[in-house]
């Protein structure tokens, strides 16, 4: 098992947290061992319950997408998650998939940076958008895609997940990253 590090995250980022916090770093996720695979889904499930991504959807994205973790350097705690494929229709295009940060640490503008760092690796790999979805009534997601990021809504998906669960269509051309 390795991680790619594919970006440090600014140091002002955690200078308002209480110390427990260090050196954060971005991992491109490119193989696993069980201990790191049971992590990652213990991660996402905590984030989005019986909704998380279990063990035999983890290993394809690993194997056949990009998946990107946020963590402390040198720890076992991961602090973020990133599970993004590619767009059949549009090969310059990648979707997200699956996107937290630990619930204890959100609000703190990690998520920005987490998906800032992104970005710039996804670039790298001549992407140049991202789409993603989004539940209608998740403000604080809204406002980081949206606000900060910059995504642009292109659509709603009405009953995506059952009746009154509506989806936002976003896009994020790399262009308007700096």
């Amino acid at each position: 098992m390795y991680l790619e590090e594919t970006s440090k995250l600014p140091r002002k980022v955690v200078e308002n947290l209480d110390g427990d916090i260090g050196n954060l770093k971005v991992y491109l996720v490119q193989d696993y061992n069980v201990n790191l695979l049971k992590r990652m889904v213990n991660f996402g499930l905590g984030i989005f319950g019986d909704l998380g991504m279990d063990e035999w959807g983890l290993v394809p994205q690993i194997r056949h997408g990009n998946v990107f973790v946020l963590k402390e350097e040198d720890k076992k705690r991961i602090i973020g998650l990133a599970i993004l494929m590619r767009d059949w229709e549009d090969q310059e295009k990648c979707y997200l998939f699956d996107y937290a940060i630990s619930e204890d640490l959100q609000g703190q503008g990690l998520g920005y940076y987490f998906l800032k760092a992104i970005v710039r690796n996804l670039r790298d790999q001549d992407f140049t958008k991202m789409g993603l979805t989004v539940d209608t009534e998740n403000d604080p997601a809204i406002k980081l895609y949206k606000d900060k990021m910059g995504f642009e809504i292109v659509g709603e998906n009405k009953d995506e997940y059952g009746e009154g669960h509506h989806r936002y269509i976003m896009e994020l051309p790399f262009d308007k990253v700096k």
